[in-house]
């Protein structure tokens, strides 16, 4: 398989693979790593003329953390999905240095929201903009045990 490879200014050395590549090497369908994408779990570069999907290492791990999430430890994506935005980032991301974070000291809110007002990084100093916490961010959060309606009470006798 040729893997593009480029230099950055930087002298870094980044590679960026299309997504049938990346199929082949995760061992997943094309539909299934554009279902990751379309749940906010990864989000590929595109190319600047051709608008095509092109995945470095990064997206590559996130694709088989969330394949391993699912078939090891029996997740859905809406589980996945739940958890990012139910678990505090140091704790997805395995942060190696959390107390030095505001995202630590303010464990309620989010993130990328944090980052944005106190204008400080937090530790990831990532981009949030592709970050799944970020990118499931719309998600509207329903509660776990909600309390049962006098209607659901009626029909179980409950009442």
């Amino acid at each position: 398989m040729d893997i593009p490879i480029f230099q950055t200014s930087a002298g870094a050395v980044k590679m960026h693979l299309k997504i049938g590549q990346v199929a082949q090497l995760v061992s997943l369908s094309i539909k299934r790593i554009r279902e990751y994408e379309k749940e906010g779990l990864v989000k590929p570069l595109r190319g600047k003329t051709s608008n095509q999907r092109m995945y470095g290492s990064l997206e590559i791990g996130r694709i088989l953390q969330t394949k391993k999430l699912i078939h090891e430890r029996g997740l859905t994506l809406a589980g996945i999905k739940m958890l990012l935005n139910l678990a505090p980032c140091w704790i997805i991301f395995d942060c190696k240095d959390p107390k030095s974070c505001p995202s630590y000291k303010n464990p309620h809110a989010c993130c990328f929201e944090l980052k944005e007002k106190t204008s400080k990084e937090n530790t990831c100093a990532g981009d949030c903009k592709i970050c799944p916490v970020y990118m499931t961010r719309a998600d509207k959060i329903q509660p776990l045990f909600p309390e049962i309606s006098e209607k659901e009470k009626s029909n179980l006798g409950l009442t």
